[in-house]
């Protein structure tokens, strides 16, 4: 599960930025926060259990990219602006587009939570 989320995280990076640097650095991150998260699951930091915390990981991922897809054409129509012109004024993120990103999230993370437990 933790593999196919991290893949699909990279694949809407390399869909939405279409640069391979943000993706090889969104995979990395993935990792860590795998790590980090599991090591926080065996250690009881938490109260959830390593395995938990991997399902937590994959449906957290996964609802982040289902939820930046909206605003991909925006996030990519800004780096190129910035690329042409550095300094340039940001285009804001419209609300539903946040809102929309903030549910799936959630959507995705009480899916987990009832799998998990």
């Amino acid at each position: 599960m933790a593999v196919f989320a991290t893949s699909v995280l990279c694949l809407g990076v390399q869909r939405c930025l279409r640069t391979l640097r943000p993706t090889a650095l969104a995979a990395g991150v993935s990792v860590v926060f795998l790590l980090v998260m599991t090591a926080l699951g065996g250690l009881g930091a938490v109260p959830w259990s390593a395995r938990q915390m991997v399902v937590m990981y994959s449906f957290t991922w996964v609802g982040f990219t289902i939820g930046a897809i909206p605003s991909g054409r925006l996030l990519r129509e800004h780096l190129e602006a910035e690329r042409r012109q550095p300094g340039s004024e940001a285009p804001a993120v419209p609300a539903r587009y946040v809102f929309f990103m903030v549910m799936t999230v959630s959507l995705t993370l009480l899916l987990a939570y009832a799998l998990a437990a």
